[in-house]
């Protein structure tokens, strides 16, 4: 039985969850089955063309990328050298996140990072089928024909949708929020509404609830697990070595390296493929793949 439940609210196409997301996966691995992990996919695009009337989404894409780059500056994240297009809608890429949900946590965790890095990494979101079918090419694991299949289904459409509604449903606690730091969290408007930021946790244990939003440590984190559930204080991550690291991820990024391994020396044999900010290390076989994918467009 699972100590604590966290409901995650994020995105594909976010900057600040693509760079949250080491220590997110630090957080997953260090308290293991303890914590019952749940995604909300908020589609922070619903259409490119009424979310950023003033942008065009290939003319203004090198906006987003300057956007991304000033993340960057914080969060240490690879951010590609040059973006062909900006999602139209990340609609497509919730579903796809959403319908990997049923092949299993593991499946589902790396077709959610491969989503992401085909925006901020290859520069080329997958925002339609046939873009989700290259970027998912080759996922470990993953049934593509069926995820594919599921992408309109009632289930995952209705899944998604959901996800939207209880994402326009945020806590009282991030609505007009003020507090330091580069990415508080506070909610978002759209028109009369607002939405969660991304990523937003709400992490639930036995002695109540944290609200978790926006750009936060990897230790106000650990604070916040502790404190709705005491017992997780005897939790203690034992890092990987580099090699298992990369056969276990696939893909590592600098920070990813950092909290997973305590160090940034890439393992030996890893493929290094260069961004504008600072690199990520794939697996020979992920890198091969990547390759294969580029002469596809």
């Amino acid at each position: 039985m699972a100590t604590i439940e966290v409901t995650e609210f994020t995105d594909p196409g976010c900057v600040w969850s693509w760079s949250s997301e080491p220590k997110l996966r630090r957080l997953r691995r260090q308290y293991g089955d303890r914590v019952a992990w749940r995604r909300v996919f908020g589609i922070q695009i619903d259409d490119v063309k009424l979310s950023f009337p003033d942008r065009d989404p290939v003319d203004g894409a090198e906006e987003w990328r300057a956007d991304w780059l000033a993340v960057a500056a914080h969060s240490g994240a690879p951010i590609t050298p040059r973006l062909e297009w900006m999602h139209s809608s990340t609609w497509p890429a919730s579903r796809a996140a959403k319908a990997a949900e049923a092949q299993g946590d593991e499946v589902a965790d790396a077709v959610l990072r491969r989503l992401r890095e085909a925006v901020f990494v290859d520069g080329r979101p997958a925002d339609n089928p046939e873009r989700i079918a290259l970027a998912l090419a080759g996922v470990p694991g993953l049934d593509l024909d069926w995820l594919l299949e599921d992408l309109d289904s009632d289930a995952v459409s209705e899944a998604v949708a959901k996800d939207f509604g209880e994402t326009r449903d945020p806590h009282p606690g991030v609505i007009g929020l003020k507090d330091d730091g580069p990415h508080p969290g506070a909610a978002k408007a759209e028109g009369p509404i607002v939405r969660y930021s991304f990523p937003t946790l709400i992490i639930t244990g036995p002695e109540g609830e944290r609200v978790m939003p926006g750009w936060r440590t990897t230790r106000q984190y650990e604070e916040a697990f502790e404190a709705v559930a005491p017992e997780l204080r005897d939790s203690t991550f034992t890092p990987l070595s580099p090699a298992e690291a990369l056969a276990q991820y696939r893909s590592l990024s600098q920070e990813d390296l950092r909290l997973l391994t305590g160090t940034t020396e890439p393992p030996t044999g890893a493929v290094e493929v260069s961004t504008s900010t600072t690199p990520l290390w794939l697996d020979p076989v992920e890198a091969e793949r990547r390759t294969a994918i580029a002469t596809s467009y």
